[in-house]
């Protein structure tokens, strides 16, 4: 009996860590657990689909790629306007206004820069896309266009910025977007002649999320109405008659004619007012005539002039920069009247 007793209690002696051992494992690893959740800065129950996104510029791209999907395109892509020069400060102070502010983000030691002074940014619908892009030729044995030299490449589907297109006809770079589930579209970034948006018709899969700004509704009240314009000679002497319209929500109609109700080309745009410089812009597209009926191909015609009006019924127009008007003919002052009737 001595023994047994004995041997019993050594028994239980040895059995006492296994025991202890045991009973505290749950609270052990609650507590472990808890540690680590409070040294990452989450409670130990968070969801992680619930933890906010990691910042403003990354919510605005989601949202961005969200919308890009649901209107069944592949890739977004924004004109953002018109630098003279790149850099990044330039391209900050273009973007500041925007309303994306993943833009603001994007680095400008990355932009993909040809020829010209359009930027754009292309953003591809899904992260892990494959994205090419490279030159785009286009000369008289190219009038169709052909892929040059490569001039980015990435597999992360990141924003890419472009800034290039000499020519509203001939835009020099070609990006082309792979998804990974392998839908791929290849798009040329220019605007269109019509309207100057981004033209979406050389390619499917486009989604457009520029800003366009648009005119003020009160127009340039010094000009509102008809002017025309008589006996104007092109350099080989011959004589037109220009009509000129300014509405009071700033659109503008232009029309040249050298004999009556046969006009040749017609042009309607907007006008803005750079009251600072006193000039005013004039951004117009080919929309009719008979040059375009037989088969002459759109295109638009913007400049800067400064407008003089020595009296109420004469305006005096003289191109400082962009096209002379009228279109195609030599001369850089022209004389309107206020037209009657």
């Amino acid at each position: 009996m001595k023994y047994q007793r004995l041997l019993s209690l050594l028994l239980a002696l040895l059995l006492l860590p296994a025991l202890a051992a045991c009973g505290g494992s749950g609270d052990q690893t609650a507590e472990a657990e808890e540690t680590a959740a409070a040294a990452a800065g989450e409670p130990a129950d968070a969801d992680p689909a619930s933890q906010p996104l990691s910042g403003d510029e990354d919510a605005s791209l989601t949202r961005l790629r969200e919308e890009i999907g649901a209107t069944g395109n592949l890739a977004g892509v924004a004109f953002l306007g018109a630098l003279s020069e790149g850099g990044q400060e330039a391209y900050d102070e273009l973007v500041r206004d925007l309303p994306y502010s993943f833009l603001t983000g994007l680095d400008w030691e990355k932009a993909v820069v040809a020829s010209g002074m359009e930027v754009y940014c292309v953003v591809p619908r899904d992260p892990g896309s494959h994205v090419v892009v490279t030159e785009w030729i286009i000369d008289e044995d190219n009038i169709q266009g052909k892929a040059g030299r490569t001039l980015y490449e990435s597999d992360t589907g990141e924003p890419v910025i472009l800034m290039g297109n000499v020519s509203d006809i001939m835009p020099n770079l070609r990006v082309t977007v792979t998804a990974p589930d392998g839908r791929s579209l290849s798009y040329s970034p220019c605007l269109s002649l019509r309207d100057g948006t981004l033209d979406r018709a050389a390619a499917e899969g486009i989604y457009d999320f520029s800003r366009y700004y648009e005119l003020p509704p009160e127009g340039i009240p010094d000009y509102d109405g008809d002017w025309a314009a008589f006996d104007v000679s092109d350099h080989d002497g011959r004589e037109y008659t220009c009509c000129l319209t300014f509405a009071p929500d700033g659109t503008v109609d232009y029309f040249y004619y050298d004999e009556p109700g046969v006009i040749l080309e017609r042009f309607t745009g907007s006008a803005s007012n750079n009251e600072d410089e006193g000039t005013v812009s004039l951004d117009l597209t080919l929309t009719g005539g008979r040059y375009l009926e037989e088969g002459a191909p759109e295109y638009s015609a913007w400049g800067t002039y400064r407008m003089g009006m020595p009296d109420g019924d004469t305006l005096i127009l003289t191109v400082l920069d962009g096209e002379r008007l009228p279109y195609g003919l030599d001369m850089e002052s022209v004389r309107f009247g206020r037209a009657v009737g």
